[in-house]
């Protein structure tokens, strides 16, 4: 049986999918593999494809009149993205491009996909409830760009990162670094100086450490209280 639909099918979107639906996605051939700082695409109006990330790193973002790189999120290996509300037009200017190490893509067109949504409307309700909760995820962050001072922000990006995270719920928390300062600043909408200052700050309290290959929390719990 194919890597290809193993990965796919341990998707909790895809895992119900038999060989034959698979095999009309064409996601059993569609694989690209990306360098590092390479772009998945540039513009995504020109793009009528998902994509299944199977190992690696994108970051999704667009740049604004002045050529400033605004990040919206950063993937990891069983992410899904593109044209997520299945219009080209909903995402005009928006890239997608790797980062870290070189990636490992699984892609399929929205054409493809419709046709298995058309007979599979179970699977339709998951996609609109996974596309749902990445907007939410999203909306949350601009509500805190707007609302919430920097440390608080900056804290709930590392809690909610924790949370992806750990899904056994320790209070102890090791992460994957996949992130630069820059790109977190990015996120919460901050500076990278200001960022580091307080990632400095939080490592001297004891709440984590963090160097370009990890992240520790030690303690959730304790980390909650560093806005106070």
């Amino acid at each position: 049986m194919d890597q290809n639909f193993i990965l796919l099918r341990n998707h909790k979107l895809f895992w119900k999918l038999s060989f034959k639906e698979c095999r009309e996605l064409n996601v059993l051939t569609g694989v690209i593999t990306a360098k590092k700082k390479e772009f998945i695409y540039l513009n995504s109006l020109s793009n009528d494809r998902l994509y299944f990330l199977k190992k690696g790193y994108v970051k999704i973002g667009h740049y604004d009149k002045d050529g400033n790189e605004i990040i919206t999120e950063v993937l990891e290996q069983g992410d899904i993205f593109g044209q997520l509300n299945l219009e080209k037009e909903d995402q005009d200017g928006e890239f997608a491009q790797v980062i870290k190490t070189d990636a490992s893509i699984c892609t399929f067109t929205v054409a493809d996909f419709e046709k298995i949504l058309e007979k599979r409307p179970d699977l339709a309700i998951s996609f609109t409830k996974l596309v749902g909760i990445k907007l939410k995820r999203v909306r949350n962050r601009f509500w805190s760009v707007i609302h919430k001072e920097v440390k608080e922000r900056l804290t709930d990006f590392l809690l909610e990162l924790a949370a992806q995270h750990n899904p056994e719920g320790k209070d102890e928390v090791t992460i994957d670094n996949f992130l630069t300062h820059s790109d977190i600043a990015n996120l919460i909408g901050s500076t990278r100086q200001t960022v580091t200052t307080l990632l400095n700050e939080a490592s001297q309290k004891k709440l984590l450490y963090l160097d370009r290959q990890k992240i520790i929390i030690y303690s959730v719990k304790e980390l909650r209280k560093f806005v106070k």
